[in-house]
């Protein structure tokens, strides 16, 4: 086997008091509140919990005992069905003196998303939260970080709205590392039982929010629209969708795969944008064998038709741009794909610092910030202002769930090779 190199300091540096302060704040186990309504007190006091339920010095295995199957359930149905109820397109209307944070790729490293939360503040009615998916897979604590992001949607739904990344799929997550987190902090029973219940969840998540009338947040990128254009001798071309038509789109179910029905879910989960010197309009996505891949024209066509001035995407982090010649390297977390005079803009947010977690042996480290982005009323949330981050130091000791040898889903889809 080939070792593994982690960023993780070791936790036996916090020294013996240290170690036992952190147990002495997770010896209880989280109780699902007597009246089922869940408040932002419970939802800090998980996360406090879980936080130092990982830097205990335990096994894995101690989840199941701070944080119960029963309780882990019950949070996974009580949002589930509050994600049932909201649409496939969010239409998201702040008052003029609410900013919202937009929260790219997160990939299971809690302590990172906790320090973002930290610095962006709390979700309230001036300060909402749209979480742009991949919650789990390739970090340590998807568990733990998607329970959180859940706690907090219950305490505070009208603040805090969760879209569907790739990573909320059945693929992603039986090759890249989430169900098998579940088994082995929890049991293989229960941790199937588990993911069963997370991909329900999954499949109720939206794929997109349109923020005021000027700004659109979706995982991947453009999708297709149902007519395809045709010129007389040639082949039926992929045409730019819509918002009516994403509106109206099935979000997909357990694991999308861009045919018949899933394909705007497909592409809204799976697609890039390339430079114009790739790619010219929409087409297929090669790379991942799934979704679109698109250029600076097709953005232009986007914004203008639905009346949009800037799209934030996620999806790419330092690992997927290390080799795209155009693009850029997403070492400071965010980027700006296409800039289109006078029209709008098509950026990356990643919130995921020094990702991968987990790299083999020989390696290099991307060492990358992260970045959360802000929108404010008076740009009518159509300008970014991205607030870069580094990780949260020193990271737990862990081991990865997923073979690290297997290709990165961040630059292959399921129909890629892997």
């Amino acid at each position: 086997e080939r070792p593994i190199l982690g960023s993780n300091e070791c936790f036996s540096e916090l020294g013996a008091f240290g170690r036992s302060f952190v147990r002495g704040h997770m010896s209880n186990a989280m109780e699902w509140p007597g009246d089922g309504v869940i408040t932002p007190a419970w939802a800090r006091l998980l996360a406090s919990t879980l936080d130092a339920n990982s830097r205990s010095g335990e096994p894995p295995k101690n989840l199941a005992k701070v944080f119960p199957k029963a309780v882990h359930e019950k949070l996974l149905k009580h949002v589930g069905a509050m994600l049932h109820d909201e649409p496939t397109l969010l239409r998201l209307r702040p008052p003029r003196e609410t900013e919202v944070v937009v929260v790219g790729d997160t990939h299971g490293q809690l302590h990172d998303a906790l320090k973002l939360m930290s610095i962006a503040g709390e979700p309230s009615a001036t300060n909402w939260y749209v979480f742009n998916g991949d919650f789990v897979d390739r970090g340590a604590w998807g568990a733990e970080l998607f329970a959180v992001v859940l706690a907090w949607k219950a305490a505070a739904p009208d603040f805090v709205f969760l879209l569907r990344g790739n990573h909320e799929c059945e693929f992603c997550t039986e090759v890249y590392g989430y169900k098998r987190e579940l088994q082995v902090k929890y049991s293989k029973a229960t941790g199937n039982a588990l993911w069963r219940q997370f991909m329900r969840v999954g499949a109720e998540l939206p794929l997109a929010a349109q923020i005021g009338d000027k700004t659109l947040v979706l995982h991947g990128g453009l999708f297709r629209g149902k007519k395809r254009a045709k010129r007389r001798g040639a082949k039926a071309t992929l045409t730019v969708g819509t918002l009516v038509e994403l509106a109206g789109a099935w979000k997909g179910g357990g694991d999308p795969d861009g045919e018949g029905n899933a394909a705007i879910a497909g592409d809204v989960l799976w697609s890039d944008p390339a430079p114009a010197h790739e790619v010219t309009g929409l087409v297929p996505n090669e790379n991942r064998g799934i979704g679109t891949m698109f250029g600076p024209d097709a953005t232009a066509e986007f914004l203008l038709t639905n009346g949009l001035r800037l799209v934030l995407r996620s999806h790419e982090g330092p690992d997927a741009r290390e080799d795209r010649e155009g693009m850029d390297n997403m070492h400071s977390g965010f980027s700006v794909d296409h800039d289109i005079e006078n029209v709008g803009k098509l950026c990356t947010v990643f919130s995921a610092p020094d990702y991968p977690q987990f790299i083999e042996a020989g390696d290099t480290r991307h060492n990358n910030a992260a970045t959360f982005v802000r929108l404010r009323g008076e740009s009518e949330w159509a300008e970014p202002d991205p607030v870069a981050f580094t990780a949260a130091r020193p990271r737990p000791e862990s081991e990865p769930y997923y073979d690290i040898t297997v290709g990165g889903s961040d630059e292959e889809g399921p129909d890629g090779e892997l």
